[in-house]
């Protein structure tokens, strides 16, 4: 038997900042040695980081929550100053906070806040005393600053905690300090490279996703530590609250109007990369050559009103995890996959990155027959006219998306080169689609590149196509036409202009 504890993060939205944090312990049970080498199985490895992707749909507030951010147990890879690190070993210490979240000063908006949970357990038998008792221990912590910050008492409150395993509730005395209130993006550029290892911002993942997020004029940034029985953690988040109703007069940004997450959502298309438009997402590089299958998670709650149901996925369903084999393979674990709220978590298995297109599954009302997840084997997406069009639903992407859903993949040997040349095309189109968003020249280049490509096809739209052959005939004529004006043309060019020079 081989047991793996896994950590999961959830941030839990209120006008205060709460790290309520549970961990999922996992039995991964085997036979011996002998069984896992001839089923062909890995043995998970360990590690001390997790990354985390956590995206809350509210459907009854039309309020959604978007986290990323990383845990670690390593003082090595999230770095705090000694004073603060000090409050791992403080036995009175629930944890300690950063946060520029909103309003986590209640009445002060325009501030950042520190709070510090202290247990309630030996401050004093009355208010009064607790409240002194409480002060005298968070305004050491706070007296000679944190980070850059100089920290001006708030409020104490009694607040009801879970520990970090949902093993028991523990009530706290919390403290709020007020500090001048940065941007995400400038307290994320700047604590960064204070904080994180080198080693782990050089291995990107998603971190580089956090950084993103954190450009986003609405985001917060949230800091933690918290202490265990045998260990602390360290937690960097970056989050943004977002609405997905038009006619909504909260204050909350829109969830990405422009790439229509909110119309999606509303139809049941759920995909956490909606809200980046970006085409995949890549693990930190530190989990390169190593069996980590649970390191890298990303989750999925979604809360209705009425009773859902996950209707399909774009790629492999987990149906339990219960031994070392349920984790080889990449796919979405759903626990509950149906009801009022439905918890969807995707493992990357043995991946390195996933692609906007694997993450897509889609909800719908429950019905008294229960639908079995169905696996929908699509291609990709078109990563690199989207990027350069800016968007899914301009008329080259689904006029390219056309093509392949109605023509090439209608046959087999279709079908089979499809599957070749996504192979060979999401090896490098993820890194060209992200250069094309970070470079306005680079993007009209490509557009320019394509038109060509996208005249040519054009012709398969007057093409009768009912056999094999005739599409093995028109798919070798259009590579050819391609072969002849993206290399023979602009070679025979080159040529007869270095004879007249």
């Amino acid at each position: 038997m081989l047991k793996f504890l896994i950590f999961f993060a959830l941030l839990a939205g209120s006008s205060l900042f709460v790290a309520d944090a549970f961990s999922v312990e996992v039995e991964l049970q085997t036979k011996n040695d002998w069984f896992i080498e001839s089923m062909g199985w890995l043995t998970p490895e360990k590690a001390s980081m997790q990354e985390q992707f956590k995206l809350i749909i509210d459907q009854s507030n039309h309020v959604n929550r978007l986290s990323i951010g990383i845990i670690s147990t390593d003082t090595n890879d999230i770095i705090f100053p000694d004073n603060i690190e000090a409050l791992s070993s403080n036995p009175k210490i629930f944890s300690w906070s950063l946060t520029t979240q909103f309003a986590c000063a209640p009445g002060k908006i325009d501030k950042a806040c520190i709070i510090i949970d202290v247990k309630r357990e030996g401050l004093g038998d009355n208010l009064q005393e607790m409240r002194k008792n409480t002060v005298e221990i968070t305004d050491k912590i706070v007296a000679d600053g944190v980070l850059m910050f100089s920290p001006e008492f708030h409020s104490i409150t009694l607040q009801p905690k879970i520990s970090f395993d949902g093993s028991e509730q523990v009530i706290v005395s919390q403290v709020i300090y007020t500090i001048t209130k940065p941007s995400a993006k400038v307290l994320f550029t700047a604590l960064t490279p204070m904080l994180i290892s080198s080693d782990v911002i050089t291995a990107g993942g998603f971190l580089n996703n956090a950084k993103k997020l954190s450009e986003n004029y609405f985001a917060d940034i949230t800091l933690t530590l918290m202490p265990t029985k045998n260990m602390a953690l360290h937690m960097l988040h970056v989050s943004l609250t977002c609405s997905d109703d038009s006619e909504d007069t909260s204050g909350s940004p829109r969830c990405n109007p422009e790439g229509n997450t909110d119309e999606k959502i509303a139809r049941g298309d759920i995909n956490p990369l909606d809200f980046f438009q970006a085409e995949n997402i890549n693990r930190s590089k530190i989990f390169t050559d190593k069996f980590l299958p649970l390191n890298s998670v990303i989750q999925v709650l979604i809360f209705s009103e009425q009773d859902l149901q996950v209707k399909s996925v774009n790629s492999n369903v987990i149906e339990t995890l219960q031994n070392i084999g349920d984790v080889q393979e990449n796919g979405w674990f759903f626990m509950p996959k149906s009801g009022k709220k439905i918890d969807g978590r995707y493992i990357f298995g043995q991946e390195s990155s996933v692609s906007k297109n694997d993450l897509a599954f889609s909800i719908g009302s429950y019905s008294v027959d229960d639908i079995e997840i169905k696996e929908i084997k699509e291609s990709g997406g078109c990563l690199i006219a989207t990027a350069a069009f800016g968007s899914e639903m301009a008329p080259q992407v689904q006029f390219l998306r056309e093509i392949r859903d109605n023509t090439v993949l209608q046959t087999e040997s279709g079908s089979i080169f499809m599957a070749e040349f996504n192979q060979f095309y999401y090896s490098f189109s993820p890194t060209i689609a992200d250069y094309e968003r970070e470079n306005p020249v680079f993007k009209e280049a490509v557009k320019l590149t394509l038109t060509p490509l996208l005249t040519s096809l054009t012709l398969l739209q007057y093409a009768d196509i009912d056999s094999e052959s005739e599409m093995l005939g028109y798919g070798i004529s259009i590579i050819l036409l391609n072969i002849g004006m993206y290399f023979v043309a602009p070679a025979v060019l080159i040529m007869k202009v270095k004879k007249r020079i």
